[in-house]
């Protein structure tokens, strides 16, 4: 009980004693519903959604439940495995907007947007693909930026790399992978594949590959010139690698400081990096 109480402790003062703290949540709060807008517009393109999205639209649809209520259940199940397994540093009020809201804002405005892509004109499409990936990145670049907590699915990369010592970017890869063949599995996608009926294949598509391998270049475009500028961050001189990032700088966010602060104190920051545990 006493260590279950010292470790909720901790993730209390994690989460507040960070600077700026109230920005940044509400920044958070606000990348999640245009996480959800982005979503939206990738689902209506009909060219497929990220690999994560993708299983769970797949798997609800085929168990017959709402896509948002399947997500905030699979994203608990994946908080609690965090909580247990990993260090406090990757959870955060961020983490619980991302596992309730995404899914359910996602819905809405696709609900709302629905009538505008009942034509499926071929350019209405690709003005929703297009639209869906630069809202989509600027979304990420805010919410990983505010470095208040990471997204359930967005933590099991980091938890493989951190135990593996593989690249970040292929412990995504791996992860994305997995889930789209769920995802396939689920939807019966698999059959369709074999039996070269690829129109029946579910929310999986080029959008999916871009999401899952082209978007990275543009998040970083917009950490740099409008994350890091509305949340007063020096993202660069922190790290260049955006995993390094979240995960050692989620063990010390109360180190994190304004602009000139982390200036000044880049080596002391650096420093308190390679001291933090992750576990």
């Amino acid at each position: 009980m006493k260590g279950f109480k010292s470790e909720a402790y901790g993730y209390i003062r994690d989460m507040f004693v960070q600077h700026n703290m109230i920005k940044r949540t509400v920044l958070s709060f606000i990348s999640v519903f245009i996480l959800g807008f982005a979503i939206s517009l990738f689902s209506l393109s009909g060219f497929g959604v990220d690999p994560y999205i993708s299983m769970n639209m797949n798997i609800s649809s085929a168990i017959g439940m709402r896509f948002g209520t399947y997500q905030l259940i699979i994203n608990i199940i994946i908080l609690i495995f965090v909580v247990i397994v990993a260090h406090r540093g990757l959870v955060g009020i961020g983490t619980v907007f991302n596992m309730i809201f995404a899914g359910y804002s996602c819905e809405f405005f696709e609900k709302l947007l629905s009538p505008l892509a009942e034509s499926g004109a071929l350019s209405v499409r690709i003005v929703f693909l297009a639209a869906g990936i630069v809202l989509m990145c600027f979304s990420s670049s805010l919410f990983f930026t505010a470095n208040v907590g990471v997204g359930p699915y967005d933590t099991l990369s980091f938890m493989i790399t951190h135990a593996s010592n593989i690249p970040c970017k292929w412990t995504r890869v791996m992860t994305d992978i997995s889930v789209i063949l769920i995802g396939l599995v689920a939807s019966g996608g698999v059959s369709a594949v074999l039996n070269g009926n690829f129109s029946e294949i579910k929310n999986i598509g080029v959008g999916t590959v871009i999401t899952a391998f082209c978007m990275w270049p543009l998040v970083n475009f917009f950490n740099k010139y409008v994350s890091s500028k509305i949340l007063a961050v020096d993202y660069e001189s922190m790290s260049k690698d955006l995993a390094f990032f979240l995960i050692k700088g989620a063990m010390v966010k109360h180190s994190l400081r304004p602009v000139t602060d982390i200036n000044n104190n880049a080596d002391e920051k650096e420093n308190n990096f390679k001291s933090a545990p992750f576990i």
